[in-house]
């Protein structure tokens, strides 16, 4: 091979790998990042998984009361002497109850899912 295919060959191998190099740097950086993304959501998993559930419970006790405070409505209704109201003693808190619970359910199943989500904005970071 003569001196110039040589030297024509090297300059090719010589950009090639500071191309390289530069995405390489690229990835490394954004390897970084999702290396400490991955640690800070593993980190605050639990803690997320716990605002979750106090969501969850206090949604389904705002839910309990709402359909004891009906209930107790209706009856106050039937004693006053309003009859017309005594199929909602039995129909409005089945109803309550049930869209009670499919709530919860539904709110239960997703704890994990909400619970692994990104945040969408960075929290302040205290220096």
């Amino acid at each position: 091979m003569n001196r110039r295919g040589f030297i024509a060959i090297a300059i090719i191998l010589t950009i090639t790998l500071l191309v390289s190099a530069g995405a390489s740097a690229a990835e490394k950086e954004s390897f970084g990042t999702k290396c400490k993304n991955f640690w800070k959501r593993l980190v605050n998993y639990p803690a997320n998984v716990t605002k979750e559930s106090g969501e969850t419970v206090a949604t389904a006790a705002k839910n309990t009361t709402r359909v004891v405070s009906q209930e107790a409505k209706d009856l106050a209704s039937v004693a006053s002497g309003e009859l017309g109201k005594t199929p909602d003693l039995v129909v409005n808190p089945v109803k309550g109850t049930a869209e009670t619970v499919g709530t919860a359910v539904k709110d239960t199943v997703m704890i994990p899912v909400n619970a692994a989500k990104e945040e969408s904005k960075p929290a302040a970071q205290s220096k």
